[in-house]
């Protein structure tokens, strides 16, 4: 029996909305400029690297995001996936398609050898981004993520060829 998470799926509308609603304001009032990389969890936790191997906060993070950091990290030793299930609009792309794919029977799972190769190679970006963003104490993985590329409109911060590439990765993926 199929059973649908209704609180997952009600976080993951709500998080889509807010994004709809911040492109259509931002489309349609000329004088508000979201900060898309300003809501990001993620980017707390590596704000709050920076903070404590620099004593810098990468860009424009404050202690609010810091805090919504601090509050993901909790989340992810206290519920797991939390994040890339619940909030992250990456997470719930990748799995409406991975739905979208099995409707039209076009998904297969790997396994073996090429699943441990991708698990590690995830952590490994992961690593990476993290460790360049402490060193650098800028949010390394602005450049190539999909969804900052997205939501700032592939802007100067952006490499288009590596945010294109994560993007096909997503839904390929």
């Amino acid at each position: 029996m199929n059973r649908k998470n209704w609180y997952k799926l009600i976080y993951q509308f709500a998080i889509i909305l807010i994004l709809v609603v911040a492109v259509f304001r931002m489309l349609f009032s000329k004088g508000y400029t979201p900060d898309f990389e300003a809501y990001c969890p993620f980017g707390g936790v590596q704000a709050l690297g920076s903070y404590l191997t620099m004593n810098s906060l990468s860009c424009t993070m404050t202690s609010m995001q810091i805090m919504m950091g601090i509050i993901l990290f909790a989340g992810i030793v206290l519920f797991s996936r939390l994040f890339c299930g619940y909030i992250c609009p990456l997470g719930t792309i990748g799995e409406w398609i991975g739905k979208l794919g099995e409707k039209f029977k076009i998904r297969f799972t790997l396994t073996g050898v090429a699943d441990y190769a991708l698990r590690f190679l995830k952590y490994a970006l992961l690593f990476v981004t993290f460790y360049f963003t402490l060193k650098s104490s800028e949010l390394f993985c602005k450049k190539f993520d999909p969804y900052y590329a997205t939501m700032s409109g592939f802007n100067s911060d952006v490499v288009v060829l590596w945010a294109s590439l994560a993007i096909l990765a997503l839904v390929v993926g």
